[in-house]
């Protein structure tokens, strides 16, 4: 009872400073209340929880960090980062019990799909065939072959999706989508800790990327070059934070776009149905920014911009759009609850969206959509064909 109402009151400070803060939402409180708000927030993370681990890895990523550094050197205030920091709160309670469970020995059955689907995937990009859908499965696969507390297993597992992904960036990756590939990559690291039973820290885990990709100003892995802060702030981690924050003034000039929003709705719900079906399909918000804001040749191109994570409903919206993302954070938040619970996976369902949390920070909804589509499309028709070797320990006794 005492911490119930010690969490309350907490809660009601905090939300009186963010108040404050919004009032000045330019001023050196603002930066101050900001960075009391990323450890608030942090501070409903579960370190054992791989949606909230990325999540907040995302948070970190493409709201805090951007909003100081274009704070410093732009002067953009921190009214994107402490609104949205309202719909991480929720995002964040209502996924409270997705923490990781106990990794069992469920059988070489399961090693044995994960093994021929790693080799199906490396053989399908070496000749020319687009896989990537798949790749959050092998995680799922990967996780499942995991046995608590044996280290050289597990690691060796670990080894064999670096190499089906190795492969992948190396014949396959074309420079973009970074936030998805280290998505991949360390959802994957952070699965292989907990099977042997190492502590992440959350702060470091959430922290480190984001400097990370101040150094990263190319697309490549390997050539890391560091040209300035200053530089940074026009890179695909830093740039939408400072796009998004602009996206109260084009609502100022337009007001409501129930239309526009309502169409952004139906995208992020119906985004599987292909265009070729549904001709007059609504575009994410990405790339209906570009038809309206932007240059023909970049429309020609097909670029997409980000929102980050609730900025798309602001531009339709206003700030009554915050409500809005709560709702749709809320949505979210209950398919992740139904895919950790789905029976025989022990919990690891739930890896389907953990390696998109990046992305729908990110991108906002239509781009989490987009993103989770198809690798929900695949995880369906496979765990529906092999349900029977997932859910049971099978083991294969050789040569009987």
């Amino acid at each position: 009872m005492v911490i119930q109402l010690y969490k309350v009151m907490l809660a009601l400070l905090w939300g009186g400073g963010l108040i404050l803060a919004l009032v000045v939402p330019g001023s050196l409180f603002a930066l101050f209340y900001s960075a009391i708000t990323f450890f608030y927030v942090g501070g409903f993370v579960s370190p054992v929880s791989s949606v909230h681990m990325m999540f907040f890895l995302g948070y970190s990523t493409f709201l805090f960090l951007p909003a100081v550094l274009n704070w410093y050197y732009l002067k953009v205030d921190f009214s994107l980062f402490l609104i949205s920091s309202i719909s991480a709160l929720l995002f964040l309670y209502l996924t409270r019990g997705t923490t990781v469970k106990v990794f069992t020995d469920r059988g070489n059955a399961v090693r044995l799909m994960f093994f021929c689907g790693c080799v199906v995937f490396i053989t399908a990009l070496l000749v020319g065939i687009s896989a990537t859908p798949v790749i959050a499965f092998l995680i799922i696969l990967m996780s499942l072959s995991f046995v608590q507390g044996e280290f050289r297993g597990n690691f060796f597992v670990f080894l064999l999706f670096l190499c089906a992904l190795s492969f992948y960036i190396f014949f396959s990756w074309s420079g973009f989508g970074r936030t998805v590939l280290m998505g991949w990559l360390l959802l994957a690291g952070l699965q292989l800790a907990y099977s042997i039973g190492f502590v992440v820290n959350k702060y470091i885990f959430s922290l480190l990327p984001g400097v990370g990709a101040a150094f990263l100003s190319g697309r490549s892995l390997v050539a890391l070059e560091f040209k300035g802060f200053e530089a940074v702030l026009y890179d695909s981690a830093y740039g939408p934070y400072r796009l998004a924050s602009s996206f109260i003034e084009h609502f100022e000039m337009r007001g409501y776009d129930f239309s526009g929003f309502f169409d952004q709705i139906i995208f992020t719900f119906f985004v599987f149905v292909p265009r070729e079906v549904w001709p007059s399909k609504p575009y994410g918000f990405g790339f209906e920014y570009t038809v309206r804001h932007l240059d023909a040749y970049l429309i020609d191109a097909g670029h997409s911009i980000a929102s980050t994570l609730i900025g798309d409903h602001i531009y339709y919206l206003g700030y009554f759009g915050v409500f809005t993302s709560l709702i749709i954070i809320a949505v979210i938040a209950m398919v992740v609850n139904l895919l950790y619970r789905i029976k025989g996976l022990n919990g690891n369902g739930v890896l389907l969206f953990s390696a998109s949390m990046m992305v729908l920070v990110w991108g906002g909804m239509t781009s989490f959509s987009a993103r989770v589509a198809l690798p929900s499309i695949v995880f369906v028709v496979l765990f529906l064909a092999l349900r029977r070797l997932l859910t049971r320990r099978v083991r294969f006794v050789w040569g009987a």
